[in-house]
């Protein structure tokens, strides 16, 4: 008789007359009460090995569920032994229906179509004792046996010099006189986690980490319309231009709003570099170019982008152009933008690096090319594109990449299309006015006082010691305009008086306390070369003839080569 023939004898539990549980030992046994053990499931809040399995190994049971399904439908009332050799007999000819012959294939082990008669036994008593939890595959391979190496040789790989494991494996062995060969300590580092493993964030770094390693979250775009979100950073153009006004080697910001929803560039605008006042300016034609003014804007945290002119609730441009909601992306999280930061590498691939190979300063590029184009730029030998060239050639090329299909649409639908759809909420403002700049001032005697420049009107006398908005213009300081708190129009007052170093364009006077910032700089520079070329004396060289050596050291750095030309 089988083991399994034999559990047929085992002791059964049912209820008596009393409403009792009582445990029948078998056919001649003495029923006797059942223990609380038996009737009850102690640790039936306990997760079984079905639920703690991963998806693999459940695929597993399912199968030997069916094996044992079919295996109980040929055994019917008799015994096991003859329905498994009479199951193995029927898979080997294939006489078992699809379902079935998968199933026995698939927990076959090796090159087996079929399991071993002893396997099923095995799976049979499993499956009677713990049920679906007994099918679970609890072979976890060959226990590793620790060498007391392995913790040093992590600490050394995880070390930011990012140590190759040939040199951990010679120092295990030279220095710690430990007995290891390198597959093993190769393996051993192949084998752990992610996060302690090549990309950990201890060796590559925690923001390289978490820019290349760690999970993020998509922003799901599905529901947005053409015009809803506009994204927008800055981009130094790995390009080399004539500068507008000296004609010297110039590389320009390049200032890039894209529509989210369409991918469609809504407008760039070209700088020296990316600050307020261009990106003001670029929003504020953005803006009256399409006659539209976004729902949400999704920036950068960068200075031009996250300041007091910009983000006032009272005088912020967000607020006077109508913007609803600004979207701040995380700092150093290019993900952020992926957008627009997806847009600068096509178009530095696809523009820059072939219509402009000839003055294109990519870091693709090896130093020695990029070395001779600016000796052959400096030698007059290779005339420079202007800027006005650049962005004829660049907006000709946007028009064949708003023509490229939205990637990941299945419905093949173009940029320029799907931007075609836009439905255009004008702007409460006209150009001019979204380019000025606005201030609260506070009106004393009719007048009110910003950057060395006075206003005055009549109507500012019942204003007097109150706080007014003031709104002026960068490129003409003649007229100011005065606000209400509330944006209610009061006057436009006139430039009656202004303190003499000022000109009629605010926009110069900021480029030249720029340009007298740069000076300080380098003379700063220049002082410390300065301190740097003079000789150290000791006491006694001093006490002794002091002035006639200062005087050498003198005439010594008089008559040096140094020049403020090595600062240009």
């Amino acid at each position: 008789m089988s083991d399994l023939q034999a559990t047929e004898q085992t002791p059964t539990k049912r209820i008596n007359g009393l409403g009792i549980a009582v445990i029948v030992p078998g056919k001649d046994g003495v029923p006797r009460p059942a223990t609380r053990g038996e009737i009850i499931r102690m640790d039936a809040h306990r997760k079984g090995e079905y639920q703690l399995a991963s998806d693999d190994k459940r695929v597993i049971v399912h199968h030997w569920e069916t094996v044992i399904t079919e295996i109980e439908r040929i055994r019917g009332f008799g015994s096991y032994s003859p329905a498994v050799d009479l199951f193995l007999n029927r898979a080997k000819a294939g006489d078992l229906t699809p379902r079935v012959l998968d199933a026995a294939e698939a927990v076959a082990v090796g090159k087996k179509t079929i399991p071993s008669r002893s396997t099923i036994f095995q799976k049979l008593e499993a499956y009677r004792d713990h049920g679906i939890d007994g099918l679970v595959k609890k072979h976890k391979g060959r226990v590793r046996v620790e060498g007391g190496w392995e913790g040093f040789a992590l600490e050394r790989f995880s070390q930011s010099t990012q140590p190759n494991i040939s040199s951990i494996h010679r120092e295990l062995m030279e220095i710690h006189q430990f007995s290891v060969g390198y597959e093993q300590v190769l393996h051993y580092i192949n084998s752990l986690p992610a996060n302690l493993g090549r990309m950990s964030p201890a060796r590559i770094g925690a923001r390289l980490y978490k820019l290349t390693q760690k999970a993020f979250f998509r922003r799901c775009i599905d529901n947005a319309l053409p015009g809803d979100i506009y994204a927008a950073d800055g981009y130094k153009a790995d390009i080399y231009l004539a500068h507008p006004i000296t004609g010297k080697i110039f590389r320009p910001e390049l200032t890039v709003a894209i529509d989210v929803a369409s991918r469609h560039i809504v407008h760039v605008r070209a700088d020296e570099h990316e600050g307020t006042y261009a990106v003001q300016n670029m929003w504020a034609e953005a803006f009256a170019k399409w006659n539209h003014v976004p729902l949400q804007l999704y920036v950068d945290h960068g200075s031009g982008h996250e300041n007091h002119l910009m983000c006032d609730e009272l005088t912020g441009f967000y607020n006077r152009a109508g913007i609803q909601h600004v979207i701040f992306a995380h700092p150093g999280n290019p993900h952020g933008k992926g957008w627009i930061e997806r847009f600068f590498r096509t178009f530095k691939d696809d523009f820059l690096r072939v219509q402009w190979a000839d003055f294109c300063c990519a870091d693709e590029q090896a130093d020695e090319v990029l070395n001779r184009v600016t000796r052959e730029i400096k030698a007059g030998r290779l005339k420079l594109p202007s800027l006005q060239e650049f962005m004829a050639s660049m907006n000709a090329w946007l028009e064949r990449y708003h023509s490229r299909p939205i990637p990941g649409r299945d419905d093949g639908i173009s940029k320029a299309a799907l931007w075609a759809q836009l439905q255009p909420i004008a702007p409460t403002a006209s150009l001019t006015v979204m380019k000025r700049r606005s201030e609260p001032r506070k009106v004393r005697r009719a007048t009110v006082t910003q950057d060395g420049r006075e206003y005055v009107h009549a109507d500012l006398h019942q204003w007097n010691g109150q706080t007014v908005v003031l709104e002026y213009d960068l490129m003409d300081d003649k007229v100011a305009v005065v606000r209400t708190l509330k944006g209610e129009f009061i006057c436009d007052a006139n430039l009656i008086a202004k303190q003499s170093q000022f000109s009629d364009n605010r926009l110069e006077d900021l480029r030249q306390k720029r340009l007298e910032n740069q000076i300080k700089r380098k003379q700063k520079h220049l002082d410390e070369d300065i301190a740097r070329a003079g000789r150290v004396f000791d006491a006694e060289a001093l006490a002794e003839g002091a002035l006639p050596a200062l005087e050498g050291e003198a005439r010594r750095i008089e008559h040096s080569d140094f020049s403020l030309d090595d600062f240009n």
